[in-house]
């Protein structure tokens, strides 16, 4: 496949994969009370899982972390749109203490999504590159 097909296709592939993470984050589990409960945010980690192994197809096929970069940080700017994005009609939950006490768990999920985007890009730049050099 040639380069620059690729290269847009890992581009197009990071804003659909961005927008899926950000709908996807938003489900949620809380296990005890409302208010109390532990959260675990598997809509987040799931779109988080969706992301490394696209991630490390673009690093295997391309053979190269540009591919890896380009995808990634593709999905993380949409996701830091998501979370920087004003007004009301939001779909990240930012950080704030008052939405901490009144939301947590779309606030933890939140925060999981979009700090986990970046790590899951730079985890899977490292799995591409021990990859690619046990194949050479």
């Amino acid at each position: 496949m040639p380069r620059p097909v690729l290269l847009g296709i890992c581009f197009a592939s990071g804003v659909f994969l961005g927008v899926l993470g950000t709908v996807l984050h938003g489900n949620i589990w809380v296990v005890g009370g409302a208010e109390s409960g532990f959260v675990i945010p598997w809509g987040a980690a799931l779109g988080l899982l969706v992301l490394l192994l696209a991630l490390l197809w673009a690093g295997t096929t391309g053979r190269s972390l540009v591919e890896v970069l380009v995808m990634g940080g593709t999905a993380f700017t949409v996701a830091t749109i998501a979370y920087l994005w004003p007004g009301s009609d939001q779909l990240v939950v930012p950080y704030s203490p008052l939405a901490m006490e009144t939301l947590p768990g779309p606030v933890i999920a939140s925060l999981v999504w979009w700090l986990g985007a970046g790590a899951v890009t730079l985890l899977s730049m490292l799995i591409s590159t021990w990859i690619l050099a046990k194949d050479r």
